[in-house]
C-alpha cells in the first residue's frame, strides 16, 4: 500500500529517573508524523513521509538517521534558517515542547495518488484542512495540540480521550482500558505503564498496518491494542527507539506478530 504521511518531526530529549547524577538521557528522532512514517516503513509499506525540518545540526542528524536505515527523506522540506521541533520529556511527562518548523504551512504537492494519507495535528490546521478538502482516504491523528473542530473534516479522526472529550473523533485510544471505534469496544489489559509516551502512535502504525487486510473493526482495534500493550513494557526508551522494535516483526499472510516482551530494549537504542 502507498502511504503519505504529512505530519511533524521532532528531536526527541527523554530523561529517566529521579536523581540528576544517576539519570538516563536518550535522544532519537520523534514527533507522531515520523514515528508514524517510520512505523509502517519498517512493516514493509512505500511511505512518503512530508514534513518540515529545520538547517540546524538537529535537522542534520535526524536526515542522517533516516537515509542510514535506507527511509527515504526526499519529501521532507528543510526551512532555511528555520528551527528543528524539539521535544523533551521527564519520566513520562512533558517538560517542554519547540515546534519549531512545524508551525509553518506546508507545500504539498496533489495526494489523489495515494491509497491512503495519514495527518497529524502537529501541523497547522489550514494544512489539514486542505489536505481533507482534496484528498480522499484521509486519516487523521489530532494529537495534544490540536484544538480545532473535526466535524466537517472529510477524514477518519483518531484521538486519545482527553482530545476527544471535545471534538468529534470515529477512533478512540483510551491507553490501559483498550480503543473504541464508533460502538466498537475493545478491552485493554488494565495496566498502566510508566512509560506511555508513544505508545498512540504504536497504535496507529498497527491500525494502518491492518486495514487495507478486510479485517473488521474489532479485529483492527484487537491488533493495535495488543501490539501497543506488548511493546509498552519497554522501559527508558525513546519512542522512535520502541518503534524501532516492529523491525524483526515477521509478517506471515500480512499477519503481524509483535515482539516478545522480553527483548532486550537496548537492541535498538541509539
Amino acid at each position: 500500500m502507498k502511504i503519505a504521511v504529512v505530519g511533524g518531526t521532532f528531536w526527541d530529549i527523554f530523561i529517566f529517573g529521579e536523581n540528576p547524577h544517576s539519570s538516563t538521557i536518550r535522544e532519537s528522532p520523534g514527533g507522531s508524523g515520523l514515528n508514524v512514517a517510520y512505523g509502517l516503513f519498517l512493516l514493509g509499506h512505500t511511505v512518503d513521509f512530508y514534513s518540515n525540518i529545520g538547517d540546524d545540526w538537529r535537522g542534520k542528524q535526524i536526515v542522517e538517521l533516516l537515509e542510514k536505515a535506507s527511509f527515504d527523506t526526499s519529501h521532507m522540506s528543510t526551512i532555511q534558517g528555520g528551527k528543528t521541533g524539539i521535544f523533551i520529556a521527564h519520566n513520562d511527562k512533558p517538560l517542554a515542547v519547540d515546534p519549531g518548523v512545524n508551525r509553518k504551512e506546508m507545500k504539498l504537492p496533489s495526494l489523489s495518488e495515494y491509497d491512503l494519507v495519514f495527518v497529524t495535528g502537529e501541523i497547522p490546521e489550514k494544512t489539514i484542512r486542505k489536505i481533507c478538502e482534496n484528498t480522499k482516504n484521509v486519516i487523521l491523528d489530532v494529537g495534544p495540540g490540536a484544538r480545532f473542530d473535526t466535524s466537517d473534516l472529510n477524514a477518519l479522526v483518531i484521538g486519545n480521550e482527553r482530545e476527544c472529550s471535545f471534538r468529534k473523533c470515529d477512533v478512540v485510544k483510551m491507553g490501559s482500558k483498550g480503543a473504541r471505534w464508533g460502538e466498537v469496544y475493545v478491552p485493554g489489559n488494565g495496566i498502566s505503564y510508566p512509560h506511555s509516551i508513544g505508545l498512540g502512535d504504536l497504535f496507529d502504525i498497527v491500525f494502518v498496518h491492518h486495514l487495507p487486510l478486510g479485517k473488521s473493526k474489532k479485529e483492527i482495534l484487537e491488533e493495535a491494542v495488543k501490539c501497543s500493550q506488548i511493546l509498552g513494557q519497554k522501559e527508558n526508551v525513546t519512542p522512535f527507539e520502541r518503534i524501532s522494535f516492529l523491525e524483526p516483526l515477521s509478517t506471515k499472510d500480512d499477519t503481524l506478530e509483535c515482539p516478545d516482551e522480553s527483548k532486550d530494549a537496548s537492541h535498538h537504542g541509539g
